[in-house]
């Protein structure tokens, strides 16, 4: 093989496993709502819900959203805030705030637009303190489906867990005759 060519594929190797990893971190790093989450920050990525609707106003699905944790003075009433809606689901909701009550140094409820209340233990942040990823959630969606899981990750990696073996097996069977 020429240098170009073994340069290219070396990034387009690298380039995949870094997807890999990437791919197996956020899955691996799920917490019990199913929010992965990385330096500091929520990694969600938005879906379709149930009913066929966006998870999340806002943001268009199959987005990862890069959520920054907040404090509680720093959600302002006006301001949308995402949370963990453990009735609904342990799904992720985004809805307005419309009024908040200190309770503690530690503690606030968020009264919402909705009529519904929520602590801020289930505060994820606010939108101001988000940063959406249209192309990165695309691929991901994709590479976190079962199929495509399958077909990116794990049968490429087969393939070559395979040819590791026959290349093994080929240079034990070069040495026995050369022994002779």
């Amino acid at each position: 093989m020429n240098k170009t060519l073994k340069i290219i594929l070396s990034i387009v190797v690298s380039i995949y496993l870094i997807l890999i990893v990437f791919t197996t971190a956020f899955l691996l790093n799920r917490n019990d709502y199913g929010v992965s989450s990385f330096a500091g920050r929520y990694l969600v990525l938005v879906e379709e819900g149930e009913d066929g609707e966006k998870q999340i106003e806002d943001y268009e699905n199959n987005t990862l959203l890069f959520i920054k944790p907040v404090s509680n003075d720093d959600v302002e009433t006006g301001q949308k805030v995402f949370f963990y809606d453990i009735p609904a689901g342990n799904r992720i909701r985004y809805v307005e705030v419309v009024r908040k009550e200190k309770i503690s140094d530690k503690e606030t409820t968020f009264h919402l637009k909705d009529n519904t209340s929520v602590s801020s233990e289930y505060v994820l942040g606010t939108h101001e303190s988000t940063t959406a990823f249209h192309f990165l959630g695309q691929l991901l969606y994709v590479l976190q489906s079962k199929w495509g899981f399958l077909f990116i990750v794990v049968f490429p990696l087969f393939l070559a867990f395979i040819y590791e073996i026959y290349a093994i097996y080929k240079e034990i069977k070069n040495k026995e005759w050369k022994n002779i």
